[in-house]
């Protein structure tokens, strides 16, 4: 219970600290009606729907709420007669909900709790099909739950994961790593794409990995450097950033331009679902795919490490031999060639993003990205 407990806690402060002038239907209930909507969650997620798990937001507006108002694309559906929030009752709705664009409404004021509609947050057609979104926020910016499997719940304010609890254990998630952290220097380092740019492909890149749930590396090394001989490239396939050629249309209008970052960025992310990593330049030049990090020519010595948490502290009860290969690999690599970086997804979703400063490996553990 005490788990639970801590996780609420540490949602509540954060979103109450965020700075945020919050509206009333952006405060978050009491405590104990966040447990008892938590501990309802928990036992939900554990069970299958024809041999799946469910993935699904629970949020606690209103179905009428004025607050949808500025939602151009948020509609509200009412059910024309409310379902009784129980396990059996998620069990069956769960399903028929897009996390990335849908909450089931939940009716706290009064017990028995109810769920009292769905609210159904699109936009454009072809940022829907490419699972994209809009200029601005899709998702309304409520508190919400996010089940995304067995034992796995996010707390988050709109599409924003502000802690994640999996299987007892809170995690602090991070989305400013490719703005304000050690990362975000080495992606200026030497590379001719504008920082902004390179911001939003690689978060693009990396949310549309996470929805693969296979899992993969991306490397990013520079220019020049001895990285060669660290990497054995199985499918080279040098490719220029946006497919910048003699058919490119980037120069003709940022509407081109656009639909060629969207095209690049589902081709990258893509790749990644071969075994291997996808190895990239600072420029975002694809180099290939498929790649092995050749450990056995870094040498046998741990390097020293440094994870660091959501607020820039380190966390002392991570080491090095805490994770899989991957992981392991990817530090090793980081450490001997200089201002690379090396971004790892899990399968479960956990990110980490890698790099090397002051000579040692830096590690932000579980770095979340919003697409805004």
């Amino acid at each position: 219970m005490h788990e639970i407990k801590d996780f609420i806690e540490i949602y509540r402060n954060r979103v109450e600290k965020s700075g945020l002038i919050l509206e009333d239907e952006q405060v978050l209930p009491s405590d104990e009606v966040l447990y008892k909507v938590f501990g309802m969650l928990l036992n939900a997620s554990c069970l299958r729907d024809e041999l799946r798990f469910s993935t699904f937001r629970v949020c606690f507006l209103k179905d009428d709420s004025d607050f949808l108002e500025s939602y151009i694309y948020a509609h509200s559906l009412k059910f024309e007669k409310p379902i009784p929030f129980t396990v059996g009752g998620l069990n069956k709705l769960a399903p028929a909900i897009n996390p990335t664009m849908s909450y089931l409404c939940l009716d706290t004021s009064k017990e028995p709790y109810m769920l009292t509609g769905i609210i159904a947050a699109f936009t454009a057609w072809e940022q829907a099909v490419k699972g994209e979104s809009s200029d601005g926020n899709r998702m309304p910016l409520v508190p919400n739950f996010y089940v995304k499997g067995p034992g796995e719940i996010d707390a988050c304010f709109g599409e924003k994961t502000i802690v994640s609890y999996t299987f007892g254990k809170s995690e602090l998630s991070r989305s400013d790593v490719f703005v304000n952290s050690y990362i975000a220097e080495e992606l200026k380092t030497d590379s001719q794409v504008p920082a902004q740019e390179s911001v939003n492909f690689l978060t693009r890149v990396l949310w549309q990995v996470d929805k693969y749930r296979h899992g993969g590396t991306i490397i990013i090394v520079p220019e020049n450097g001895d990285w060669h001989k660290y990497l054995a490239v199985k499918y080279k396939l040098p490719c220029n950033y946006l497919f910048e050629d003699d058919k490119s249309m980037i120069d003709v209008s940022d509407k081109a331009r656009g639909k060629e970052m969207s095209s690049y960025c589902t081709f990258i992310s893509k790749l990644t679902t071969v075994d291997g990593a996808v190895v990239m330049t600072k420029d975002l030049k694809l180099i290939g795919f498929g790649a092995e990090i050749l450990t056995d020519k870094m040498g046998k010595n741990i390097p020293p490490m440094k994870f660091l948490d959501s607020d820039d502290t380190v966390d002392t009860s991570k080491k090095f031999n805490d994770n899989g290969t991957r992981h392991r690999s990817g530090y090793r690599f980081a450490y001997v060639v200089d201002h690379s970086i090396v971004l790892i997804c899990s399968q479960d979703g956990v990110m980490k993003a890698v790099t090397k400063h002051d000579d040692e490996v830096v590690v932000y553990n579980n770095i979340s990205f919003s697409r805004d």
